[in-house]
C-alpha cells in the first residue's frame, strides 16, 4: 500500500470507487425510506387499520374486553376474540410478517385462555390489554421503529412455541368444560 493510500486511510478518505458505493447505498436507503413513509400514509387511511386502532381503544383503554366478559360470559369472549381478526389482517396481509402476524396470535391466543377462566379471567382482561399490545407493535412496524421490530423478531420462535402450547390448553378446557356440561345436564 502507498504512502497516499495509507494516509487516504487513516484520515478515513476514501476512493472515487468506494465513494460511488457509499452513494448508491445512501440512494438505496433513502428510497427504501420513502417507499415506507409512502405505504405508511397509505395503511393509515385505511379501514383496516383504522379499525385496529378503534378497537384497541375500545377493548383496552375502555375495558370492553372485560366488561363483556362479566357481562355476557360466553358471548363476550367469542365477541372478543372475534375483534382480534382485524389485527391479523393487518400483520399478514398489510404489513405481510409471519413474526409480526406469530406475537399477535400469542397475545390474542393468551387472551382467550385467561378469559376461559371464569371470574378471574374477565378480571384479568381488564389488565391483560392484548389489543393495546398488538397494536403497538402494529404502529411499531408501520414507523419502523428498529426496537419494536427487533423485539419482534427476537421473540419469534417463542411465540410460535406458545401458540401451539396456548391451542392444546384451550382445546383442553374445552373439552374438560364440555364433559362437566354432560356430565351435569347429560
Amino acid at each position: 500500500m502507498s504512502r497516499r493510500e495509507e494516509y487516504k486511510k487513516e484520515m478515513g478518505l476514501t476512493t472515487e470507487d468506494e465513494h460511488k458505493e457509499l452513494n448508491n447505498s445512501l440512494q438505496n436507503e433513502l428510497l427504501r425510506r420513502q417507499k415506507k413513509v409512502q405505504a405508511k400514509i397509505k395503511l393509515e387511511t385505511e379501514f383496516s387499520y383504522k379499525l385496529v386502532k378503534g378497537i384497541s381503544t375500545l377493548f383496552d383503554k375502555f375495558y370492553l374486553d372485560g366488561i363483556l366478559g362479566f357481562v355476557l360470559p360466553e358471548i363476550g369472549d367469542l365477541i372478543t376474540s372475534i375483534a382480534t381478526i382485524p389485527f391479523l389482517y393487518v400483520s399478514i396481509f398489510k404489513i405481510r410478517s409471519i413474526r409480526l402476524t406469530l406475537s399477535i396470535m400469542y397475545y390474542a391466543l393468551l387472551d382467550i385462555l385467561v378469559g376461559l377462566i371464569p371470574f378471574i379471567g374477565d378480571f384479568a382482561d381488564l389488565f391483560h390489554k392484548s389489543y393495546a399490545k398488538s397494536y403497538r407493535l402494529i404502529v411499531g412496524f408501520v414507523e419502523d421503529d428498529p426496537d419494536i421490530i427487533r423485539e419482534v423478531n427476537r421473540s419469534a420462535t417463542k411465540s410460535f412455541l406458545f401458540i401451539i402450547l396456548f391451542l392444546i390448553l384451550i382445546v383442553l378446557i374445552c373439552l374438560w368444560a364440555m364433559k362437566i356440561y354432560h356430565g351435569i345436564f347429560g
